[in-house]
This record gives C-alpha cells, structure tokens and sequence, in this order.
C-alpha cells in the first residue's frame, strides 16, 4: 500500500505502508505523516481529501480529523476524477511502467515510484490542483453525476 499527498506549493510526501489497513492503522498514517507533511508545507491554510473508502469515513477518523482541527473537503461518491492524487497516481504509473517496465523486486517498484513522484513537475501539481474547481463546478452541473473524462 503506497499513501502520498501533496500541495500546492509542489511539496511531496510519500510512505509504503504495509499490511491490511484499517481505520486505527489509518489514524496511524495521519498521525505520523499527514501531520509531519503539514507542518513542513506551512502549518495553518490547508484542507485534506481523501475518498469515501469506509476507513476514511469511520467514525474514529472522523473523531481524529475533528481532535485535530483537519478540515476534510467532502465530496460525492463516485467521483474518482475530483480527487487529485487519482490523476498523480496515474502519471506515476505511466512513469513507473513506461518502455514495458517490470520489477522482480519489491525495493525495486519501490524505488521506481519514489523516483515517479519526487521527479514530478511541481506545475503538474499546481494544475491538477486549479482544475479541482473546474471538475467541482462541472460536477454541479451534471447534478452530482460521474463525469466522463
């Protein structure tokens, strides 16, 4: 399980978690990365997605995110195409397995996605973030529905 996030300011952070997640391993994760992520981005200005898988939506996260004064976007089910690390996971993956790629190492892939994301272009970023008002807004419009981008 690979968790990252990013912010407007092109600053990157990412972590390989390991095993089955649930919500207590998931608070773990905030706790020890979110948390780290924002402090080095500048503390206070921010907000946090995330999508609406039921460990993210538990009560005892949601009793975290709220002790923590995190203030979390909601969004719409079915909407993969409002959140913006979907979009970076798919320009890593291209990145990660252009040319055929395969690995025959766990360190390996690792490494491989490590260097995706970090050799990112901090406009790339920047973009898929002003797009999100663009996305919320056609969303509106098409009542709530899927977008078919």
């Amino acid at each position: 399980m690979v968790w990252a996030a990013f912010g407007f300011n092109g600053k990157v952070s990412l972590a390989f978690l390991d095993g089955r997640q649930n919500s207590p391993k998931y608070i773990e994760t905030l706790e020890n990365l979110l948390m780290l992520f924002a402090e080095n981005i500048g503390g206070g200005n921010w907000e946090y997605q995330h999508n609406n898988v039921p460990i993210h939506t538990s009560n005892a996260t949601k009793s975290y995110l709220n002790a923590k004064i995190i203030t979390v976007l909601e969004w719409p089910p079915m909407s993969p195409e409002l959140n913006p690390i979907g979009n970076v996971w798919c320009i890593m993956s291209r990145n990660v397995y252009e040319n055929g790629g395969q690995f025959y190492s766990v360190n390996t892939l690792k490494a491989a996605i490590e260097s995706a994301l970090y050799n990112l272009e901090p406009e790339i970023l920047e973009t898929l973030i002003m797009l999100f008002e663009k996305l919320v807004y056609d969303v509106i419009l098409n009542n709530g529905k899927t977008l078919n981008y």
